[in-house]
């Protein structure tokens, strides 16, 4: 297992009455009896709504070898009950930290419980188990698109009501396309994460992409959209819980800037560099 110097928190609230919360949350590292992160995040989380916690810089690198599948915890400061239905935590990674290096330390899929301090509405914690980073040789099923949409923008709204479309090319074949209509979280809105989970037509490698491939991002419609960051991720498992999850993404946080099919407001696609490592 690598080391790292930061950590993002992604997660999606299920789509349920009363399952966002405005408390704070707690996230606790604990390698070889030494908590090596202890945190409070302020996410503000409505009903099938999905928020990525930004880089958070680490008091000081650790190595992930030493974790165990009750290393890592994620609960809840207050009884304002909060229902996750996924969660993945991942950093920037060795040998140099660079942003595409970007490796998933821990995930949990289609989530049954609440959090909340008080016990007769849920667990005041839960433990996120480790998956592997895998590499390019791991074959991918699925593939998670984490993106944010700029809040703010001169010239225009940030937000599109146009659908998007993600294109995945291997090995000379188009493995995945897939339109994102509307959904039940906020899509696309100005200033918020989405979590999509995408299904590969035909099971693919990132080494498969990187040889003879590529992945194009599209927008189907000329309500013109601003992209910031987007983060892909490749999973091992068609449903549930992964037990891989790859980095496809060689620069996650980079503006993608103005998309619209409509060329004087924006570009109807954009190339997603593909990561190497």
């Amino acid at each position: 297992m690598p080391i790292f110097n930061s950590l993002f928190l992604a997660v999606l609230t299920k789509n349920e009455d009363d399952a966002g919360t405005s408390n704070i949350f707690n996230l606790t590292v604990n390698v070889a009896g030494d908590d090596v992160l202890d945190t409070d995040f302020d996410p503000d989380l409505g009903d099938a709504e999905a928020e990525v916690i930004w880089k958070t810089a680490l008091p000081a690198p650790f190595d992930s070898t030493g974790l165990t599948n009750s290393s890592i915890r994620l609960g809840i400061r207050d009884d304002d009950a909060w229902a996750p239905q996924e969660v993945l935590l991942f950093g920037e990674a060795e040998p140099d930290f660079q942003p595409g290096r970007m490796v998933a330390l821990a995930m949990e899929s289609d989530l049954q419980h609440w959090l909340s301090t008080d016990p007769s509405e849920g667990n005041l914690t839960m433990p996120l188990r480790l998956v592997s980073p895998g590499d390019s040789s791991t074959v991918i099923r699925r593939v998670l698109m984490l993106v944010h949409t700029i809040w703010s923008s001169i010239g225009g709204d940030t937000a599109t009501d146009s659908p998007i479309e993600l294109e995945v090319r291997a090995g000379g074949n188009i493995v995945l396309k897939q339109a994102i209509h509307d959904t039940a979280q906020d899509d696309l809105e100005k200033g918020t994460d989405n979590w999509y989970m995408l299904d590969a037509a035909v099971p693919f490698t990132r080494a498969d992409v990187l040889a003879n491939g590529g992945i194009t991002l599209r927008i189907l419609g000329s309500d013109a959209w601003r992209v910031g960051p987007m983060f892909l991720f490749g999973l091992d498992t068609a449903t549930g819980r992964p037990n891989a999850v790859v980095n496809l993404t060689a620069q996650p946080m980079r503006d993608l800037g103005w998309m619209s099919s409509d060329t004087d407001e924006g570009s109807p696609s954009v190339e997603i560099e593909v990561a190497t490592i």
